[in-house]
């Protein structure tokens, strides 16, 4: 739609020089500074929008390329970022599973070693517990 309308008003600057073109077909003198010229005066005009659209062509088509160049430039730093970050990220993940597997390493470790304790303790508990109730027993036998 941008285009389009670029278009017609382009269209439109068109028919505006050269209707005002042929309303001025007289002939002018031109100075160029070293030598001086008669032309018809729809020559000038016509002539002088077209040197003005290729100096704008000029112009425009230098930039374009600068700004195509520095897209593409922009592009290539921009992978390289994200080439980077992705190495970044892995190496760091990485470690963090590392951490992780020896926390969880070190986590069984101090999980055997405490029911490695809490065995005798336990053993030593129910020894204790049932050596009670033998006495316990013991002595409701002797009172009945």
């Amino acid at each position: 739609m941008k285009n389009q309308w670029r278009v017609i008003v382009g269209i439109l600057l068109i028919l505006v020089v050269v209707l005002f073109a042929v309303a001025n077909n007289m002939t002018v003198p031109i100075n160029f500074g070293f030598t001086t010229i008669q032309s018809p005066l729809i020559l000038v005009i016509i002539g002088s929008a077209l040197l003005g659209a290729l100096i704008l062509l000029l112009v425009s088509t230098t930039a374009m390329f600068r700004q195509k160049k520095e897209l593409k430039e922009l592009r290539k730093s921009l992978t390289k970022y994200q080439t980077e970050n992705d190495q970044v990220l892995k190496e760091q993940r990485e470690s963090l599973e590392r951490e992780f597997n020896n926390k969880q390493a070190e986590l069984a470790a101090r999980e055997k070693q405490l029911s490695n304790q809490e065995t005798p303790l336990f053993e030593e508990a129910v020894l204790t517990r049932s050596t009670d109730e033998t006495d316990e027993m013991k002595s409701f036998d002797s009172q009945a």
